[in-house]
């Protein structure tokens, strides 16, 4: 086998001497209790933002990214409906094409 490269004989020793530490770290209460005191903050920090933010965007009357968001689920809202409705009209001209011997399916333009 031949010799690592130095660069590697150097990570490794590294690796070696600091990977107990970090892992002891990582694995205790107080990191863990940090962490997600981190992550409260920043959604605490990033709810007042975006509320700042949607304010300045109405003040010069232009929509917010929730105006936005809450307008994109009704407009889907609206598209599942029209789906559905299309749907059973067809079902209906189907069936009422059947009791009468003809289809209405040629009603459509294309």
């Amino acid at each position: 086998m031949s010799e690592q490269p130095l660069w590697r004989q150097a990570y490794d020793k590294v690796d070696k001497a600091v990977t107990p530490t970090v892992t002891e770290v990582v694995q205790s209460d107080t990191f863990n209790f940090a962490l997600g005191l981190g992550a409260k903050v920043r959604k605490t920090v990033g709810k007042r933002i975006g509320s700042t933010a949607a304010t300045v965007w109405h003040l010069v009357n232009l929509p917010a990214g929730t105006d936005v968001r809450r307008l994109r689920h009704q407009v889907g809202a609206l598209d599942r409906e029209v789906r559905r409705l299309t749907l059973q009209l067809e079902r209906e001209r189907h069936h009422h094409g059947d009791e009468h011997g003809a289809s209405h399916t040629s009603d459509r333009k294309e």
